[in-house]
């Protein structure tokens, strides 16, 4: 289901929200940082490393495996695992040089984010590419099955640009960690609402 994707791909960003609230990784928050961002992710072992990130799709894939409850369960443990290690290397695109190699090793980033107008193409690229994978592998079931893909996509665009609009007072990085969870869990809970209204081809 399209809903256990979403969750995938942001399980890592769940936890690391939840371990800033809780003070164990650590974020500055900088205007201009980066011209897409303003997050300075100068410490995130335990969820943006590659050891972590390896861990947290093992450990995810194999509990998604446990409780899949159709057939092919292996198979399904391993897309699952699959996507929440994109997380790690679509980062590794975009971010500063923040993400450990290896537990307080070396850190890489490519920092597309540097650029607003490249990063933006190829985020919203993406976005696209995968709504209309959407699109061709359901089939609505309704009237509402038509409209609710749209919605989430223009969703998806609003908060895309709302990242990006200037602020004059930054956050801190409590409200910004809850701000966030909320955000994850919100686009998890439209992703099961359009599969609501869908159906595989």
């Amino acid at each position: 289901p399209l809903w256990h994707l979403f969750f995938a791909v942001q399980l890592v960003d769940f936890v690391w929200a939840g371990l800033i609230m809780a003070g164990v990784e650590k974020v500055r928050i900088i205007p201009h940082f980066m011209e897409a961002s303003n997050l300075d992710l100068h410490y995130m072992p335990y969820t943006h490393s590659l050891p972590g990130s390896l861990g947290w799709a093992i450990a995810g894939g194999l509990l998604y495996a446990l409780f899949w409850k159709a057939d092919g369960k292996w198979k399904a443990g391993l897309i699952f695992g699959a996507a929440v290690v994109s997380h790690w290397l679509l980062d590794l695109i975009v971010h500063a040089e923040d993400l450990e190699l290896y537990p307080g090793g070396e850190k890489v980033g490519f920092g597309l984010w540097r650029s607003l107008l490249w990063s933006q193409a190829l985020e919203v690229g993406l976005l696209v590419a995968g709504f209309v994978v959407y699109l061709i592998y359901t089939r609505p079931k309704g009237l509402m099955g038509r409209i609710s893909p749209w919605l989430l996509l223009v969703f998806l665009m609003m908060i895309q640009a709302y990242s990006h609009l200037p602020v004059e007072v930054p956050p801190s990085p409590m409200n910004f960690a809850i701000t966030a969870l909320f955000a994850y869990t919100l686009l998890t809970v439209l992703a099961w609402l359009a599969d609501r209204t869908r159906r595989n081809v």
